[in-house]
Protein backbone atom coordinates (compact mmCIF):
# COMPACT_ATOMS: atom_id res chain seq x y z
CA UNK A 1 0.00 0.00 0.00
CA UNK A 2 2.88 2.40 0.77
CA UNK A 3 4.39 1.75 -2.66
CA UNK A 4 1.06 2.45 -4.39
CA UNK A 5 0.63 5.62 -2.33
CA UNK A 6 4.05 6.89 -3.42
CA UNK A 7 3.26 6.09 -7.06
CA UNK A 8 0.03 8.05 -6.95
CA UNK A 9 1.66 10.95 -5.13
CA UNK A 10 4.35 11.14 -7.80
CA UNK A 11 1.75 10.75 -10.54
CA UNK A 12 -0.39 13.64 -9.41
CA UNK A 13 2.19 15.96 -7.85
CA UNK A 14 4.94 15.90 -10.47
CA UNK A 15 2.95 17.41 -13.37
CA UNK A 16 2.03 20.31 -11.10
CA UNK A 17 5.56 21.60 -11.60
CA UNK A 18 4.54 22.39 -15.18
CA UNK A 19 1.02 23.69 -14.43
CA UNK A 20 -0.88 25.27 -11.58
CA UNK A 21 -2.53 21.95 -10.80
CA UNK A 22 -3.11 18.55 -12.35
CA UNK A 23 -6.69 19.54 -13.20
CA UNK A 24 -5.50 22.69 -14.96
CA UNK A 25 -3.01 20.54 -16.86
CA UNK A 26 -5.80 18.23 -18.01
CA UNK A 27 -8.30 20.99 -18.78
CA UNK A 28 -5.90 22.83 -21.10
CA UNK A 29 -6.12 20.03 -23.66
CA UNK A 30 -7.74 20.69 -27.01
CA UNK A 31 -9.69 17.73 -28.41
CA UNK A 32 -8.98 18.99 -31.91
CA UNK A 33 -5.50 17.54 -31.34
CA UNK A 34 -7.15 14.10 -31.40
CA UNK A 35 -9.09 12.10 -33.99
CA UNK A 36 -12.47 10.46 -33.42
CA UNK A 37 -13.26 7.17 -35.12
CA UNK A 38 -15.06 3.84 -35.23
CA UNK A 39 -13.37 0.51 -34.54
CA UNK A 40 -14.28 -3.17 -34.64
CA UNK A 41 -12.64 -5.66 -32.28
CA UNK A 42 -12.83 -9.46 -32.37
CA UNK A 43 -11.39 -12.10 -30.01
CA UNK A 44 -11.31 -15.89 -29.92
CA UNK A 45 -12.73 -17.84 -26.96
CA UNK A 46 -10.53 -20.55 -25.38
CA UNK A 47 -13.54 -22.49 -24.06
CA UNK A 48 -14.83 -25.71 -25.57
CA UNK A 49 -17.62 -24.79 -27.95
CA UNK A 50 -16.99 -21.07 -27.44
CA UNK A 51 -17.18 -18.84 -30.50
CA UNK A 52 -15.31 -15.71 -31.44
CA UNK A 53 -16.97 -12.48 -30.31
CA UNK A 54 -16.84 -9.06 -31.90
CA UNK A 55 -17.95 -5.55 -30.97
CA UNK A 56 -18.00 -2.17 -32.71
CA UNK A 57 -17.31 0.98 -30.69
CA UNK A 58 -16.40 4.66 -31.09
CA UNK A 59 -12.93 5.69 -29.97
CA UNK A 60 -10.59 8.63 -29.56
CA UNK A 61 -7.03 8.39 -30.83
CA UNK A 62 -4.01 10.39 -31.90
CA UNK A 63 -2.05 10.45 -35.15
CA UNK A 64 0.98 9.67 -32.95
CA UNK A 65 1.22 6.58 -30.75
CA UNK A 66 1.56 7.06 -26.96
CA UNK A 67 5.06 5.56 -27.15
CA UNK A 68 6.30 8.69 -28.95
CA UNK A 69 4.64 11.38 -26.81
CA UNK A 70 4.61 12.62 -23.23
CA UNK A 71 0.83 13.14 -23.20
CA UNK A 72 -0.88 12.53 -19.86
CA UNK A 73 -3.75 10.60 -21.46
CA UNK A 74 -3.32 6.87 -22.20
CA UNK A 75 -5.48 5.43 -24.99
CA UNK A 76 -3.84 2.22 -26.14
CA UNK A 77 -4.15 -1.56 -25.97
CA UNK A 78 -7.62 -1.43 -24.41
CA UNK A 79 -6.34 0.71 -21.52
CA UNK A 80 -7.63 4.14 -20.58
CA UNK A 81 -5.74 6.09 -17.95
CA UNK A 82 -3.29 8.81 -17.00
CA UNK A 83 0.50 8.90 -16.74
CA UNK A 84 3.54 11.07 -16.10
CA UNK A 85 6.76 10.78 -18.13
CA UNK A 86 9.92 12.33 -16.69
CA UNK A 87 13.01 13.53 -18.53
CA UNK A 88 14.87 10.26 -17.85
CA UNK A 89 12.25 8.11 -19.54
CA UNK A 90 10.48 6.79 -16.44
CA UNK A 91 6.71 6.42 -16.72
CA UNK A 92 4.29 6.30 -13.79
CA UNK A 93 0.54 6.02 -14.19
CA UNK A 94 -2.73 4.27 -13.55
CA UNK A 95 -5.06 2.62 -16.07
CA UNK A 96 -8.40 0.84 -16.23
CA UNK A 97 -9.86 -1.61 -18.72
CA UNK A 98 -12.80 -3.91 -19.34
CA UNK A 99 -11.58 -7.51 -19.54
CA UNK A 100 -14.02 -9.57 -21.57
CA UNK A 101 -12.56 -12.94 -20.62
CA UNK A 102 -15.50 -15.25 -19.86
CA UNK A 103 -17.55 -18.20 -21.03
CA UNK A 104 -20.34 -16.42 -22.89
CA UNK A 105 -23.45 -18.38 -23.85
CA UNK A 106 -22.26 -20.65 -26.69
CA UNK A 107 -20.60 -23.72 -25.16
CA UNK A 108 -20.79 -27.41 -25.94
CA UNK A 109 -23.82 -29.24 -24.57
CA UNK A 110 -21.75 -31.15 -22.02
CA UNK A 111 -20.55 -27.82 -20.55
CA UNK A 112 -23.97 -26.16 -20.49
CA UNK A 113 -24.37 -26.63 -16.72
CA UNK A 114 -21.18 -24.90 -15.62
CA UNK A 115 -21.49 -21.51 -13.94
CA UNK A 116 -21.03 -18.45 -16.12
CA UNK A 117 -17.55 -16.92 -15.90
CA UNK A 118 -18.17 -13.18 -15.97
CA UNK A 119 -16.06 -10.43 -17.50
CA UNK A 120 -14.81 -7.76 -15.14
CA UNK A 121 -13.54 -4.21 -14.80
CA UNK A 122 -9.88 -3.92 -13.76
CA UNK A 123 -7.55 -1.15 -12.58
CA UNK A 124 -3.77 -1.21 -12.46
CA UNK A 125 -0.83 0.94 -11.40
CA UNK A 126 1.72 1.29 -14.19
CA UNK A 127 5.48 1.72 -14.17
CA UNK A 128 7.63 1.82 -17.30
CA UNK A 129 10.95 2.89 -18.74
CA UNK A 130 11.66 4.36 -22.17
CA UNK A 131 15.41 4.91 -21.86
CA UNK A 132 16.34 2.31 -24.49
CA UNK A 133 14.98 1.66 -27.97
CA UNK A 134 13.15 -1.19 -26.26
CA UNK A 135 10.39 0.08 -23.95
CA UNK A 136 9.46 -1.76 -20.75
CA UNK A 137 6.10 -1.62 -18.99
CA UNK A 138 4.78 -3.39 -15.88
CA UNK A 139 1.09 -3.37 -14.83
CA UNK A 140 -0.67 -5.16 -11.97
CA UNK A 141 -4.39 -5.53 -12.69
CA UNK A 142 -6.99 -6.07 -9.97
CA UNK A 143 -10.76 -6.43 -10.40
CA UNK A 144 -13.17 -3.87 -8.96
CA UNK A 145 -16.89 -4.35 -8.21
CA UNK A 146 -16.35 -8.12 -7.78
CA UNK A 147 -14.54 -10.61 -5.60
CA UNK A 148 -14.19 -13.40 -8.16
CA UNK A 149 -10.85 -14.25 -9.71
CA UNK A 150 -7.49 -12.86 -8.68
CA UNK A 151 -4.89 -10.35 -9.89
CA UNK A 152 -3.02 -10.48 -13.18
CA UNK A 153 0.47 -9.08 -13.79
CA UNK A 154 1.62 -8.06 -17.27
CA UNK A 155 5.21 -7.28 -18.26
CA UNK A 156 5.56 -5.96 -21.81
CA UNK A 157 8.62 -5.25 -23.98
CA UNK A 158 8.02 -3.27 -27.15
CA UNK A 159 10.10 -1.79 -29.97
CA UNK A 160 8.22 1.33 -31.17
CA UNK A 161 9.11 2.67 -34.60
CA UNK A 162 7.77 5.94 -36.00
CA UNK A 163 7.71 6.73 -39.74
CA UNK A 164 6.44 9.61 -41.89
CA UNK A 165 3.37 7.50 -42.71
CA UNK A 166 2.59 6.51 -39.10
CA UNK A 167 3.92 4.00 -36.60
CA UNK A 168 4.66 0.31 -36.10
CA UNK A 169 4.97 -1.19 -32.60
CA UNK A 170 5.76 -4.92 -32.16
CA UNK A 171 5.59 -6.25 -28.60
CA UNK A 172 6.01 -9.33 -26.43
CA UNK A 173 4.12 -9.66 -23.13
CA UNK A 174 4.32 -12.12 -20.25
CA UNK A 175 0.87 -12.43 -18.62
CA UNK A 176 1.05 -13.97 -15.15
CA UNK A 177 -2.41 -15.09 -13.98
CA UNK A 178 -2.80 -15.80 -10.28
CA UNK A 179 -4.17 -19.10 -9.00
CA UNK A 180 -7.41 -17.38 -8.02
CA UNK A 181 -7.82 -16.05 -11.55
CA UNK A 182 -7.22 -19.43 -13.18
CA UNK A 183 -9.48 -21.27 -10.74
CA UNK A 184 -12.37 -18.90 -11.41
CA UNK A 185 -12.11 -18.81 -15.21
CA UNK A 186 -10.77 -22.30 -16.00
CA UNK A 187 -11.37 -24.47 -12.93
CA UNK A 188 -14.24 -26.93 -12.45
CA UNK A 189 -15.80 -27.07 -8.98
CA UNK A 190 -17.24 -30.18 -7.35
CA UNK A 191 -20.78 -28.88 -7.90
CA UNK A 192 -20.12 -28.42 -11.64
CA UNK A 193 -18.51 -31.80 -12.16
CA UNK A 194 -20.48 -34.60 -13.81
CA UNK A 195 -20.08 -37.87 -15.70
CA UNK A 196 -18.21 -36.14 -18.54
CA UNK A 197 -16.55 -33.38 -16.52
CA UNK A 198 -13.92 -33.98 -13.85
CA UNK A 199 -13.19 -31.45 -11.06
CA UNK A 200 -10.18 -29.27 -11.86
CA UNK A 201 -8.33 -26.72 -9.70
CA UNK A 202 -5.43 -25.03 -11.55
CA UNK A 203 -2.67 -23.00 -10.00
CA UNK A 204 -0.98 -19.83 -11.21
CA UNK A 205 0.39 -19.80 -14.74
CA UNK A 206 2.05 -17.53 -17.29
CA UNK A 207 0.80 -16.87 -20.81
CA UNK A 208 2.92 -15.30 -23.54
CA UNK A 209 1.50 -12.83 -26.03
CA UNK A 210 3.00 -11.50 -29.25
CA UNK A 211 1.38 -8.50 -30.85
CA UNK A 212 1.69 -5.67 -33.31
CA UNK A 213 0.04 -2.26 -33.41
CA UNK A 214 0.23 -0.05 -36.45
CA UNK A 215 -1.23 3.25 -37.57
CA UNK A 216 -1.25 4.49 -41.14
CA UNK A 217 -2.02 8.14 -41.94
CA UNK A 218 -3.98 7.96 -45.18
CA UNK A 219 -3.70 11.74 -45.32
CA UNK A 220 -3.65 14.61 -42.83
CA UNK A 221 -7.28 13.91 -41.87
CA UNK A 222 -7.73 10.12 -41.92
CA UNK A 223 -5.96 7.46 -39.81
CA UNK A 224 -6.23 3.70 -40.25
CA UNK A 225 -5.17 1.62 -37.24
CA UNK A 226 -4.78 -2.16 -36.85
CA UNK A 227 -3.81 -4.38 -33.90
CA UNK A 228 -3.17 -8.13 -33.92
CA UNK A 229 -2.35 -10.38 -30.94
CA UNK A 230 -1.65 -14.08 -30.50
CA UNK A 231 -1.51 -15.48 -26.96
CA UNK A 232 -0.13 -18.89 -25.99
CA UNK A 233 -1.92 -20.27 -22.93
CA UNK A 234 -0.18 -21.73 -19.89
CA UNK A 235 -0.47 -25.47 -19.21
CA UNK A 236 -2.60 -24.69 -16.15
CA UNK A 237 -5.21 -23.34 -18.58
CA UNK A 238 -4.87 -25.81 -21.45
CA UNK A 239 -5.17 -28.66 -18.95
CA UNK A 240 -8.69 -27.57 -18.02
CA UNK A 241 -11.52 -29.84 -19.26
CA UNK A 242 -13.53 -26.77 -20.32
CA UNK A 243 -10.73 -25.45 -22.58
CA UNK A 244 -10.01 -26.89 -26.02
CA UNK A 245 -7.36 -24.49 -27.38
CA UNK A 246 -3.64 -24.00 -26.77
CA UNK A 247 -3.64 -20.41 -27.95
CA UNK A 248 -6.08 -17.64 -28.87
CA UNK A 249 -5.95 -14.63 -31.14
CA UNK A 250 -7.52 -11.18 -31.09
CA UNK A 251 -7.45 -8.09 -33.23
CA UNK A 252 -9.07 -4.79 -34.12
CA UNK A 253 -9.32 -2.37 -37.01
CA UNK A 254 -10.35 1.27 -36.83
CA UNK A 255 -10.71 4.35 -38.97
CA UNK A 256 -10.50 7.84 -37.42
CA UNK A 257 -10.99 11.39 -38.71
CA UNK A 258 -9.39 14.64 -37.53
CA UNK A 259 -10.19 18.02 -39.08
CA UNK A 260 -10.93 20.31 -36.12
CA UNK A 261 -14.47 18.96 -35.89
CA UNK A 262 -14.94 20.15 -32.30
CA UNK A 263 -15.79 23.64 -31.08
CA UNK A 264 -12.67 25.43 -29.76
CA UNK A 265 -12.18 25.51 -25.95
CA UNK A 266 -12.20 29.33 -25.94
CA UNK A 267 -15.49 29.62 -27.83
CA UNK A 268 -17.12 32.88 -26.71
CA UNK A 269 -20.73 32.10 -27.63
CA UNK A 270 -23.52 30.80 -25.41
CA UNK A 271 -23.00 27.45 -23.71
CA UNK A 272 -25.67 24.77 -23.47
CA UNK A 273 -23.93 23.15 -20.48
CA UNK A 274 -24.47 26.12 -18.19
CA UNK A 275 -25.64 25.76 -14.60
CA UNK A 276 -29.22 24.93 -13.77
CA UNK A 277 -31.59 22.04 -14.25
CA UNK A 278 -32.04 20.00 -17.43
CA UNK A 279 -35.00 17.66 -17.73
CA UNK A 280 -35.21 14.95 -20.41
CA UNK A 281 -38.07 12.71 -21.36
CA UNK A 282 -37.35 9.86 -23.77
CA UNK A 283 -39.09 6.88 -25.30
CA UNK A 284 -37.72 3.53 -26.39
CA UNK A 285 -38.68 -0.12 -26.65
CA UNK A 286 -37.67 -2.25 -23.68
CA UNK A 287 -36.98 -5.98 -23.90
CA UNK A 288 -37.14 -8.06 -20.73
CA UNK A 289 -35.90 -11.54 -19.93
CA UNK A 290 -36.87 -12.47 -16.36
CA UNK A 291 -36.89 -15.77 -14.53
CA UNK A 292 -38.16 -17.19 -11.24
CA UNK A 293 -35.79 -19.75 -9.76
CA UNK A 294 -37.28 -22.15 -7.22
CA UNK A 295 -35.44 -23.49 -4.20
CA UNK A 296 -34.51 -27.18 -4.65
CA UNK A 297 -37.01 -29.81 -3.48
CA UNK A 298 -35.81 -33.05 -1.82
CA UNK A 299 -32.23 -32.36 -2.79
CA UNK A 300 -33.03 -31.94 -6.47
CA UNK A 301 -31.79 -29.15 -8.73
CA UNK A 302 -33.40 -25.70 -8.68
CA UNK A 303 -36.35 -25.25 -11.03
CA UNK A 304 -36.30 -22.31 -13.40
CA UNK A 305 -39.48 -20.65 -14.65
CA UNK A 306 -39.17 -18.28 -17.59
CA UNK A 307 -41.71 -15.50 -16.93
CA UNK A 308 -41.97 -14.54 -20.59
CA UNK A 309 -42.03 -17.98 -22.25
CA UNK A 310 -43.94 -20.14 -19.76
CA UNK A 311 -46.17 -17.50 -18.17
CA UNK A 312 -46.99 -15.59 -21.35
CA UNK A 313 -45.71 -12.13 -20.32
CA UNK A 314 -44.74 -9.82 -23.19
CA UNK A 315 -41.00 -9.40 -23.65
CA UNK A 316 -41.15 -6.06 -25.46
CA UNK A 317 -42.92 -2.86 -24.52
CA UNK A 318 -42.44 0.82 -25.29
CA UNK A 319 -41.75 2.82 -22.14
CA UNK A 320 -41.00 6.41 -21.15
CA UNK A 321 -37.78 7.26 -19.35
CA UNK A 322 -37.43 10.39 -17.18
CA UNK A 323 -34.06 11.91 -16.36
CA UNK A 324 -32.88 15.13 -14.74
CA UNK A 325 -29.45 16.73 -14.33
CA UNK A 326 -28.77 19.64 -11.95
CA UNK A 327 -25.46 21.45 -12.54
CA UNK A 328 -23.92 23.72 -9.93
CA UNK A 329 -20.57 25.36 -9.16
CA UNK A 330 -19.54 24.66 -12.77
CA UNK A 331 -17.85 21.29 -12.09
CA UNK A 332 -20.54 19.51 -10.04
CA UNK A 333 -23.80 17.78 -10.96
CA UNK A 334 -26.56 15.60 -9.56
CA UNK A 335 -28.38 13.09 -11.76
CA UNK A 336 -31.73 11.41 -11.14
CA UNK A 337 -33.63 9.08 -13.43
CA UNK A 338 -36.64 6.78 -13.31
CA UNK A 339 -38.24 4.15 -15.50
CA UNK A 340 -41.16 1.84 -14.84
CA UNK A 341 -42.11 -1.24 -16.82
CA UNK A 342 -45.44 -2.90 -16.03
CA UNK A 343 -46.62 -6.00 -17.86
CA UNK A 344 -49.64 -8.23 -17.32
CA UNK A 345 -51.11 -11.16 -19.20
CA UNK A 346 -53.28 -14.23 -18.87
CA UNK A 347 -52.40 -17.60 -20.31
CA UNK A 348 -53.28 -21.28 -20.12
CA UNK A 349 -50.49 -23.50 -18.86
CA UNK A 350 -49.39 -26.18 -21.31
CA UNK A 351 -47.55 -28.13 -18.59
CA UNK A 352 -47.71 -28.54 -14.85
CA UNK A 353 -45.40 -26.12 -13.03
CA UNK A 354 -44.43 -25.49 -9.42
CA UNK A 355 -44.18 -21.96 -8.08
CA UNK A 356 -43.10 -21.72 -4.45
CA UNK A 357 -45.31 -24.10 -2.46
CA UNK A 358 -48.03 -24.15 -5.13
CA UNK A 359 -48.40 -26.66 -7.96
CA UNK A 360 -50.38 -25.35 -10.95
CA UNK A 361 -51.78 -28.25 -13.05
CA UNK A 362 -51.68 -28.36 -16.83
CA UNK A 363 -54.56 -26.39 -18.35
CA UNK A 364 -54.80 -23.90 -15.46
CA UNK A 365 -55.64 -20.34 -16.50
CA UNK A 366 -53.34 -17.91 -14.72
CA UNK A 367 -53.08 -14.12 -14.51
CA UNK A 368 -49.56 -12.68 -14.31
CA UNK A 369 -48.64 -9.17 -13.22
CA UNK A 370 -44.93 -8.32 -13.47
CA UNK A 371 -43.54 -4.87 -12.73
CA UNK A 372 -40.04 -3.41 -12.79
CA UNK A 373 -39.09 -0.01 -11.33
CA UNK A 374 -35.59 1.45 -11.52
CA UNK A 375 -34.59 4.76 -9.92
CA UNK A 376 -31.11 6.19 -10.39
CA UNK A 377 -29.42 8.81 -8.18
CA UNK A 378 -25.82 9.88 -8.78
CA UNK A 379 -23.29 12.63 -8.10
CA UNK A 380 -20.80 13.65 -10.77
CA UNK A 381 -17.63 15.72 -10.78
CA UNK A 382 -16.30 17.17 -14.04
CA UNK A 383 -12.55 16.86 -14.46
CA UNK A 384 -12.92 19.24 -17.39
CA UNK A 385 -15.82 21.44 -18.49
CA UNK A 386 -15.31 24.16 -21.07
CA UNK A 387 -17.01 25.35 -24.24
CA UNK A 388 -15.60 22.35 -26.13
CA UNK A 389 -15.81 19.38 -23.83
CA UNK A 390 -16.90 17.89 -20.53
CA UNK A 391 -15.46 14.77 -18.93
CA UNK A 392 -16.21 13.54 -15.45
CA UNK A 393 -16.62 10.67 -13.03
CA UNK A 394 -19.71 9.75 -11.07
CA UNK A 395 -20.85 7.54 -8.22
CA UNK A 396 -24.40 6.67 -7.34
CA UNK A 397 -27.00 4.04 -6.73
CA UNK A 398 -29.62 2.21 -8.81
CA UNK A 399 -32.63 1.20 -6.73
CA UNK A 400 -34.21 -1.78 -8.45
CA UNK A 401 -37.60 -3.22 -7.53
CA UNK A 402 -39.04 -6.23 -9.36
CA UNK A 403 -42.31 -7.96 -8.46
CA UNK A 404 -44.13 -10.83 -10.14
CA UNK A 405 -47.59 -11.98 -8.99
CA UNK A 406 -49.12 -15.17 -10.40
CA UNK A 407 -52.81 -15.83 -9.67
CA UNK A 408 -55.10 -18.70 -10.75
CA UNK A 409 -58.65 -17.28 -10.32
CA UNK A 410 -60.40 -20.65 -10.74
CA UNK A 411 -58.38 -22.42 -8.02
CA UNK A 412 -57.63 -19.44 -5.79
CA UNK A 413 -53.90 -20.11 -5.90
CA UNK A 414 -51.41 -17.24 -5.87
CA UNK A 415 -47.64 -16.86 -5.64
CA UNK A 416 -45.59 -13.67 -5.39
CA UNK A 417 -41.84 -13.18 -5.77
CA UNK A 418 -39.92 -9.94 -5.51
CA UNK A 419 -36.44 -8.46 -5.58
CA UNK A 420 -35.85 -5.06 -4.01
CA UNK A 421 -32.27 -3.94 -3.59
CA UNK A 422 -29.95 -0.98 -4.19
CA UNK A 423 -27.11 -1.48 -6.65
CA UNK A 424 -24.14 0.90 -6.18
CA UNK A 425 -22.49 2.04 -9.41
CA UNK A 426 -19.55 4.11 -10.54
CA UNK A 427 -19.02 5.42 -14.01
CA UNK A 428 -17.99 8.21 -16.31
CA UNK A 429 -19.72 10.77 -18.47
CA UNK A 430 -18.62 13.09 -21.20
CA UNK A 431 -19.76 15.34 -24.01
CA UNK A 432 -18.24 17.33 -26.84
CA UNK A 433 -19.63 20.32 -28.72
CA UNK A 434 -19.80 19.84 -32.48
CA UNK A 435 -21.23 23.27 -33.17
CA UNK A 436 -22.94 26.23 -31.52
CA UNK A 437 -26.02 24.18 -30.63
CA UNK A 438 -25.08 20.51 -31.11
CA UNK A 439 -23.80 18.18 -28.39
CA UNK A 440 -22.49 14.60 -28.61
CA UNK A 441 -22.62 12.90 -25.19
CA UNK A 442 -21.89 9.51 -23.62
CA UNK A 443 -22.53 7.92 -20.22
CA UNK A 444 -21.14 4.67 -18.79
CA UNK A 445 -22.10 3.06 -15.47
CA UNK A 446 -20.85 -0.25 -14.08
CA UNK A 447 -21.58 -2.48 -11.09
CA UNK A 448 -20.10 -5.82 -9.98
CA UNK A 449 -20.70 -7.15 -6.49
CA UNK A 450 -21.80 -10.03 -4.32
CA UNK A 451 -23.44 -8.96 -1.06
CA UNK A 452 -25.85 -10.35 1.52
CA UNK A 453 -28.39 -12.53 -0.35
CA UNK A 454 -27.76 -10.82 -3.67
CA UNK A 455 -25.22 -10.99 -6.45
CA UNK A 456 -25.22 -9.49 -9.88
CA UNK A 457 -24.01 -6.98 -12.39
CA UNK A 458 -25.28 -3.81 -13.99
CA UNK A 459 -23.91 -2.15 -17.12
CA UNK A 460 -25.45 0.85 -18.82
CA UNK A 461 -24.03 2.62 -21.86
CA UNK A 462 -25.55 5.62 -23.59
CA UNK A 463 -24.43 7.56 -26.67
CA UNK A 464 -26.57 10.44 -27.94
CA UNK A 465 -26.67 13.49 -30.19
CA UNK A 466 -28.71 16.51 -29.06
CA UNK A 467 -29.53 19.77 -30.83
CA UNK A 468 -30.73 22.82 -28.87
CA UNK A 469 -33.18 24.96 -30.84
CA UNK A 470 -33.31 27.66 -28.15
CA UNK A 471 -31.67 28.26 -24.80
CA UNK A 472 -34.28 26.08 -23.11
CA UNK A 473 -35.57 23.52 -25.66
CA UNK A 474 -33.74 20.73 -27.43
CA UNK A 475 -34.27 17.28 -28.93
CA UNK A 476 -32.10 14.37 -29.91
CA UNK A 477 -31.56 10.75 -30.75
CA UNK A 478 -29.35 8.20 -29.07
CA UNK A 479 -28.55 4.57 -28.52
CA UNK A 480 -29.06 2.97 -25.12
CA UNK A 481 -27.70 -0.34 -23.77
CA UNK A 482 -28.95 -1.68 -20.42
CA UNK A 483 -27.69 -5.03 -19.13
CA UNK A 484 -28.60 -6.26 -15.65
CA UNK A 485 -28.24 -9.61 -13.92
CA UNK A 486 -29.55 -9.80 -10.37
CA UNK A 487 -29.95 -12.94 -8.26
CA UNK A 488 -31.45 -13.30 -4.80
CA UNK A 489 -30.81 -16.25 -2.53
CA UNK A 490 -33.73 -16.36 -0.12
CA UNK A 491 -34.27 -19.76 1.48
CA UNK A 492 -37.83 -20.24 0.25
CA UNK A 493 -38.36 -18.66 -3.14
CA UNK A 494 -35.48 -17.21 -5.05
CA UNK A 495 -35.77 -14.70 -7.86
CA UNK A 496 -33.41 -14.18 -10.76
CA UNK A 497 -33.84 -11.09 -12.91
CA UNK A 498 -32.04 -10.70 -16.22
CA UNK A 499 -32.77 -7.59 -18.24
CA UNK A 500 -31.42 -6.99 -21.73
CA UNK A 501 -32.14 -3.89 -23.75
CA UNK A 502 -30.36 -2.14 -26.55
CA UNK A 503 -31.78 0.10 -29.18
CA UNK A 504 -32.45 3.66 -30.30
CA UNK A 505 -34.05 6.29 -28.09
CA UNK A 506 -35.64 9.64 -28.99
CA UNK A 507 -35.93 12.40 -26.41
CA UNK A 508 -36.86 16.01 -25.74
CA UNK A 509 -34.81 18.26 -23.46
CA UNK A 510 -35.87 21.26 -21.36
CA UNK A 511 -33.50 23.59 -19.50
CA UNK A 512 -34.44 25.83 -16.58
Amino acid sequence: MKVLTRIFLILFVAPAAHAESILDYIRNYDLNDYAIGLAYSVSESPYAGGSSSGVAYPYLTSFRNNAFTDDWLILTGGDVGVRWVNDNGWVLGAVTRIRTEGTGDSLLDELADIDVRKWRVEVAPLIGWRGWPVHFELKWYNAIFSNFGGPTTEFMMSLPREHPWGWFVPSVTAVQNSAGHNRYYYGVSESEAGPNLEPYSPGAGTNFRAGISTGYAINSRWLLSVTLNHEWLASEITGSPIVDKNSVWSGSIGIAYNNDIFRTPDYAGELFRSGGFEFRIGMYTYEADSKIIQAPVDGGPPEEIDVEDLLGVNRRKSIIHFEGVYRFAHFHRFEIGHLQLGRDSDTTLLDEIRLGDEIFPEGTVIDVDAELRVTKIAYGFSLMNDAQKELGILAGIHITNYEALVVAPETGQSVETSINTPLPVIGAFGSVALGPKTDLSANLQLFRMEFDHYSGSLNTVYLGLAHYFTDTIGAGIGYNVYLMNLDSADDDLRGSLKMRHHGPIVFASFNF
